[in-house]
């Protein structure tokens, strides 16, 4: 269960793929079952296996109707290279907004970086600079 008074860090996979991230106490760290399959590395499981067991990380997803409505921005935006995974992201980025949380991204996928940017949704990279502006792709 989401607790509405703390800050929500919402992570890409990419944020436990690459070093250099550590969870913080008295954050919310989320992340998307999608991601959490994403994780294959031996690194990347303990570090979300660790935490989930430490109550640091927690598994939370976003509903159906969230996920379709992100796919319809995502078709108007010409991004159609995104995975489930990154969907899962953007829709529950976008449905902790709409229920006014304070939420941050953690990602380096420049993709995710982009759809966020064009829905004025904060987002950090771990290792990469980020993108400046969003771009709206063709085919």
């Amino acid at each position: 269960m989401i607790m509405p008074s703390k800050r929500v860090l919402l992570l890409d996979s990419s944020a436990l793929l690459n070093a250099g991230f550590s969870f913080k106490e008295g954050i919310e760290h989320l992340i998307t079952s999608n991601c959490v399959s994403e994780l294959k590395s031996m690194e990347s499981r303990l570090l979300a296996d660790n935490a989930l067991a430490q109550g640091l990380l927690l598994i939370f997803d976003p509903c159906p109707h969230s996920v379709q409505s992100m796919l319809n921005f995502l078709e108007r935006l010409g991004d159609k290279r995104l995975s489930k995974a990154d969907v899962s992201v953007l829709a529950l980025a976008s449905e902790l907004k709409h229920k006014e949380r304070e939420v941050e991204v953690i990602t380096d996928d420049y993709s995710i970086q982009n759809a966020l940017k064009a829905l004025k949704i904060p987002f950090r990279p771990i290792l990469q600079k980020g993108i400046k502006k969003p771009k709206k792709w063709r085919d």
